[in-house]
């Protein structure tokens, strides 16, 4: 029972099944942006009918707003180690993944970082707070990976657009599983992921830009065009296109794309959200449990994370895998600034994070696998 959805989702589409096989077995896609043969051309035209459902999913008009990289974490640093410079100051939060913390940290700028509030909420109060004269970018996810929250993006962008701020969020753990309608943010980037809730091939992501901004290179290599120029094209998305690509895995993507939007992206978050209250409510029953995450009756995103009593996440996700073949995250999860509010560097957090593939039955068996674990640590 498959429980770490927030990390990578397990179970996906039988359409994504049936398209490697279909992409494996045809021959016909050769290497894009390279030679100009059939094969080549085949690849550019799949890869550009990804993006064309991904700016469906995404609410966008033009697909070429759209760069396809390996997953959030490339998309991320493509945003911040292109645009953010050392004498810029960048309003973020301390619910971020290190995605977005370590990129800003090596940049040197004046970085400052807004918390979330007792009903785990960013305290959107703070926000003026932190302005400077030389502030630029708000940057930001639009859900935490441990928190169960998500945040106001109306809000954040009435806050940057006011103050002439860059937006750049993170989607990793609400792109596929929240309906946002991005073309509404100008002056904003999104990285998004193919993995999680899109419920796509590993190596996959991209940013989806609204507005022009001055990006500069950070990877350079092969383009397959201006092969004499000793720097990479400027014009996006070419300028972060560089090498070969998991071309296959691009193409693959449409297929979970297209599952969601057709499935109704609502459906799917409604399925999610149900499971995760359902897990919330009935092991809130159990003695020794701690929770971290917002309660049942508040969830936004699929996620709970919790502890029982003083045992180390480690532990107790050790016994779920070992004894009840249950797969859940234990320990910091790539978001230090979390765990140092909440006060659990040590113990760390056991996340459950459901998808739409999940069951209540599945549900009860965790809990249940839950109580156990709890009462061993009474008797």
């Amino acid at each position: 029972m498959y429980f770490d959805n927030s990390a990578t989702s397990l179970h996906k589409p039988q359409a994504l099944k049936e398209k490697f096989i279909e992409l494996i077995e045809s021959e016909k896609y050769g290497n894009p942006a390279r030679s100009g043969h059939l094969l080549s051309q085949n690849t550019m035209l799949a890869i550009y009918d990804t993006k064309k459902s991904l700016a469906r999913l995404a609410h966008i008009t033009n697909p070429s707003d759209i760069v396809l990289t390996e997953n959030a974490t490339y998309a991320l640093n493509f945003a911040i180690k292109s645009l953010v410079e050392k004498k810029d100051h960048v309003i973020s939060s301390t619910s971020e993944h290190n995605s977005v913390l370590r990129p800003l940290y090596q940049s040197g700028c004046e970085l400052s970082l807004v918390d979330f509030d007792e009903n785990f909420d960013l305290d959107y109060g703070a926000l003026e707070k932190e302005l400077r004269k030389n502030s630029k970018f708000l940057i930001i996810n639009s859900a935490s990976n441990l928190l169960g929250e998500a945040k106001d993006l109306d809000r954040l962008y009435d806050f940057a657009k006011a103050n002439q701020l860059i937006m750049i969020v993170d989607l990793a753990q609400s792109f596929g599983l929240l309906d946002m309608n991005l073309s509404k943010y100008d002056n904003s980037i999104f990285a998004f992921t193919g993995h999680k809730s899109l419920y796509g091939p590993s190596g996959t992501g991209g940013l989806i830009k609204n507005g022009e901004f001055p990006f500069k290179e950070v990877f350079s290599g092969g383009s397959g065009i201006d092969s004499f120029a000793k720097t990479m094209p400027c014009a996006f998305p070419l300028i972060f296109e560089v090498g070969t690509a998991s071309f296959l895995n691009q193409i693959a993507l449409k297929a979970s794309v297209d599952f969601i939007l057709d499935e109704g992206i609502e459906k799917i978050r409604a399925k999610s959200l149900r499971l995760a209250r359902s897990f919330y409510k009935k092991a809130s029953a159990i003695d020794g449990i701690k929770f971290y995450s917002k309660d049942d009756k508040n969830l936004k995103t699929p996620i709970v994370s919790l502890n029982i009593k003083d045992l180390p996440s480690g532990e107790v996700a050790m016994i779920l895998d070992e004894d009840y073949n249950i797969q859940t995250r234990p320990g910091a999860h790539c978001s230090p600034l979390i765990h140092k509010h909440l006060g659990t560097e040590v113990q760390g957090l056991v996340r459950f994070s459901f998808s739409y593939f999940n069951s209540i039955e599945e549900v009860d068996k965790a809990v249940e696998a839950l109580f156990h674990i709890a009462r061993s640590l009474s008797d």
